[in-house]
């Protein structure tokens, strides 16, 4: 959805709207999304770490990085044994570098894989009800067989 630019761009229903939706927890937050490359962050990479959980302290101290996007916990499998990902945004490979040695110390953890970004191939917002609306879902579709 995009956001007019103007002093006051919700009504007074649409913003009860929202807040209704955030107390009833089908919002998460409300945020602007920006485009890192007209921001000049050039070099952006996943880095896989294998550690185990962060734990809240360490996740509070993640979440004050304001050179990470996404910081996700999944799974290691015996071929991949990595289980911490953050993403890492940076305008010099040069600064990559060192914000990579800093989450480095600050996890505690030397083992871990850089994925630079090659070509950014889908950006897009997750909108769930343009989804469903008048769709079926391929499963769905799927059990109907």
């Amino acid at each position: 959805m995009d956001i007019e630019i103007k002093p006051e761009p919700f009504s007074k229903e649409e913003l009860g709207k929202l807040k209704r939706d955030l107390k009833a927890g089908k919002l998460r937050r409300f945020g602007a999304i920006v485009s890192h490359q007209k921001l000049q962050f050039s070099h952006n990479a996943l880095i896989a770490w294998r550690r185990s959980s962060p734990g809240n302290k360490l996740s509070a101290a993640l979440k004050e990085k304001e050179y990470l996007s996404h910081i996700y916990l999944r799974k290691p499998h015996r071929l991949w044994p990595y289980s911490l990902y953050t993403m890492v945004h940076a305008k010099a490979k040069e600064e990559l570098s060192i914000f990579i040695d800093e989450l480095s110390r600050l996890l505690n953890c030397r083992d871990f894989r850089v994925l630079n970004t090659v070509k950014e191939l889908k950006k897009t917002s997750f909108n769930p009800a343009e989804k469903v609306r008048g769709q079926t879902s391929t499963l769905e579709s799927n059990n109907k067989k």
